[in-house]
C-alpha cells in the first residue's frame, strides 16, 4: 500500500466503525499526539480504548477526507467528522451523558508512515471548545491540565 492508501483505510475504519481493522493500520510503536491527549504521546492501546469510546458515544460517527496530500512517508489530511452524541462518553475523569446533538469538525491530521506501510506517528488537531458547543456539553472538561 502506499501511504496515501494506508491513511485512507485508517479513515475508512473510522467510519465504517472496524477497529480491528485500524489496530492493523498502525505500527508497533505507533504514537498519536491530539487535542483530545492535549498534546500528550497516546499509544496503540489507548487508541484501542478511544475507539471503543467513540463507538458507543458517537456511533454514527462519519469521516469524509476532504483534501489529503503526500510526499515520501508524510500524508497530510482535511478531514470533515460528524456524528451525533448519543451513548455515553467515558472519560478517564467520568463519564459524560448524551445530549444527543450533532456535530459538524474540521479535522487536520498529519501522518508518517513507516517501511512497513504502517502509521508509525499522527498528529490531529480540532476545535476542541466548539465541538463541545456543538454537543452542548462543558468545553472546560477537555482543558488542558498539567501538561
Amino acid at each position: 500500500m502506499t501511504a496515501e492508501e494506508t491513511v485512507t483505510a485508517y479513515w475508512r475504519a473510522w467510519t465504517e466503525h472496524n477497529r480491528d481493522l485500524l489496530l492493523r493500520l498502525l505500527a508497533p510503536d505507533f504514537v498519536s499526539r491530539s487535542s483530545l491527549s492535549n498534546g500528550r504521546p497516546a499509544g496503540k492501546d489507548l487508541i484501542a480504548k478511544g475507539f471503543h469510546m467513540f463507538d458507543r458515544a458517537l456511533p454514527n460517527l462519519r469521516e469524509e477526507v476532504v483534501s489529503m496530500v503526500s510526499e515520501g512517508d508524510r500524508v497530510a489530511c482535511e478531514v470533515v467528522e460528524t456524528a451525533t452524541f448519543t451513548g455515553p462518553m467515558e472519560l478517564s475523569t467520568g463519564a459524560i451523558a448524551p445530549t444527543n446533538r450533532s456535530y459538524t469538525l474540521p479535522v487536520a491530521s498529519f501522518f508518517r508512515i513507516n517501511a512497513d506501510g504502517l502509521i508509525a506517528e499522527q498528529r490531529t488537531y480540532w476545535d476542541t471548545a466548539r465541538w463541545a458547543e456543538q454537543v452542548g456539553i462543558d468545553p472546560a472538561l477537555f482543558a488542558p491540565h498539567d501538561l
